[in-house]
């Protein structure tokens, strides 16, 4: 969680979106009373003035540590973790958790809203699932802006995604495309099970950009 360290191999790389400086009067002066209100959910408990300016230049964002808000990871690494929680805890043979651990991040399919964001997440020791059955199997965490990690036990499928875009006219549609996503990840896993695959010991090419990246 937060900015990693100068010499760590994973840096975070630059957040798209509120790097301009244009004010915007009508949420500025809106923000803070919606904030207020007892129904406001994630906003009023996430808003303070001034918020935009946390993820502009090097991100002060990143220097503090926010459980599903500023964690640095790339893709990679971020689906080899719920790799594990997805094959009962262990992974190439290191065990990570006990498989009595991981049956129990799966919720209950609870509807009861969550209070904080306001919306059906069933969380369930720091992990949720989707309450409507069928349209995202498994469980794992849709952090802010639509970064994830998740784990399908049932289908032995995990996998990490990552971008770089936060606080955009997007970001409704990036919070939510977790669900498309996902149906297109078991798509083409079914797909590969059924018409065979080559497994690939190197993922990826080379980045052509010596700078660092990451989620």
């Amino acid at each position: 969680l937060g900015r990693p360290a100068a010499d760590a191999p994973t840096q975070p790389a630059q957040i798209i979106g509120p790097q301009f400086r244009i004010r915007n009067p009508l949420f500025d002066a809106v923000a803070p009373h919606v904030a207020k209100l007892p129904f406001s959910g994630g906003f009023g408990s996430m808003y303070f003035t001034g918020m935009r300016s946390m993820a502009q230049g090097d991100t002060p964002l990143l220097d503090s540590e926010m459980p599903g808000a500023n964690g640095v990871a790339t893709a990679r690494a971020l689906g080899r973790v719920y790799g594990a929680l997805a094959n009962g805890g262990q992974m190439d043979g290191l065990r990570f958790l006990s498989a009595g651990t991981v049956a129990q991040l799966r919720g209950t399919g609870s509807l009861f809203p969550d209070l904080g964001l306001g919306l059906p997440m069933d969380f369930n020791l720091g992990y949720h699932g989707t309450p409507i059955p069928g349209v995202m199997p498994g469980f794992g965490h849709v952090g802010l802006g639509g970064s994830l990690g998740w784990a399908d036990p049932d289908r032995g499928l995990a996998f990490g995604f990552v971008h770089n875009r936060l606080l955009t006219p997007l970001m409704v549609a990036d919070q939510a495309g977790f669900v498309a996503l996902g149906a297109m990840v078991r798509h083409g896993a079914a797909q590969a099970r059924s018409n065979g695959f080559c497994r690939v010991a190197e993922f990826g090419a080379p980045y052509a950009d010596p700078a660092p990246v990451a989620g």
